[in-house]
């Protein structure tokens, strides 16, 4: 296992039949990149009317407001590197706010970066494959002038979303800079607003605590512990960002990259 302040988690998909087509419902984000490797196939991406074919290579996975589908064709593995949010700036200068709701090739943003991944095979390389992305983001870190400013908001946000107006004058203090340098910043490395950011891992806390606690019957309570002001606004605001209610979290077609789910998981 390797303990690193870069990458969080290493999960798998796969559709292992040579015919037979798999979907595995609707993904839940959680302000983290991913870091794809695709091979066999290829797979689809379903935003709404939006539909993104992915071949074998090598993607990012932006940040998310939206729900997703993903549809696996046959004999497809997907080795997926979850990022920090953080992390993703130090791929190169690219603009992140191209990736919203979006799966972008690694090569459009670090050809170079690419081709040295691209010589691994992630089925029985990964350690190694961490090991240079580690390697990668240590010496871009030295160039990022932005890095401690976005790793510290982040950080605070993660912990503060339940009142983003105290976290906001909390990182503010801490960085002397202006709300709107912030905001510019933030949204250059990981595609959103601070704002957007935080309230993304609100749904997500909430989320979590109601997918893989499906008895859980206090919504009301746990409405307010997150920050809604009672469960008929959580349900709006979850409505209003992911496209359906709450109450279809508890279903297989919604999943969430974490240990309990039904595909296999790894941690690092």
């Amino acid at each position: 296992m390797i303990k690193n302040n870069y990458i969080v988690k290493y999960w798998v998909l796969e559709n292992s039949s040579p015919l037979l087509k798999h979907s595995t419902g609707t993904l839940i984000g959680d302000g983290r990149f991913e870091l794809i490797f695709v091979s066999g196939n290829g797979y689809k991406t379903i935003r709404g009317d939006r539909v993104e074919t992915i071949r074998p290579g090598i993607y990012i996975g932006g940040q998310m407001d939206a729900p997703m589908e993903l549809e696996i064709d046959p004999a497809t593995t997907l080795y997926a590197l979850k990022l920090e949010p953080w992390a993703a700036q130090l791929l190169s200068g690219f603009d992140f706010r191209e990736a919203l709701n979006k799966t972008v090739d690694l090569q459009h943003i670090n050809a170079t970066l690419y081709k040295e991944l691209n010589a691994y095979d992630p089925s029985n390389q990964m350690e190694q494959i961490i090991e240079k992305l580690l390697i990668h983001f240590e010496n871009a870190k030295a160039f990022a002038k932005d890095e401690k400013i976005i790793n510290a908001c982040c950080k605070i946000l993660d912990t503060g979303y339940i009142d983003f107006k105290q976290s906001r004058d909390h990182y503010l203090l801490s960085t002397n800079l202006t709300s709107r340098s912030i905001e510019n910043k933030f949204k250059h490395a990981l595609g959103v607003t601070p704002q957007q950011y935080a309230n993304g891992i609100r749904l997500r806390r909430i989320s979590e605590a109601i997918k893989l606690q499906p008895k859980f019957e206090n919504f009301t309570e746990l409405s307010y512990s997150h920050g809604f002001y009672d469960q008929a606004h959580f349900n709006r605001v979850f409505k209003n960002y992911w496209g359906f209610a709450p109450k279809m979290l508890p279903n297989e077609e919604v999943f969430i990259t974490d240990s309990k789910e039904r595909f296999r998981y790894y941690t690092i």
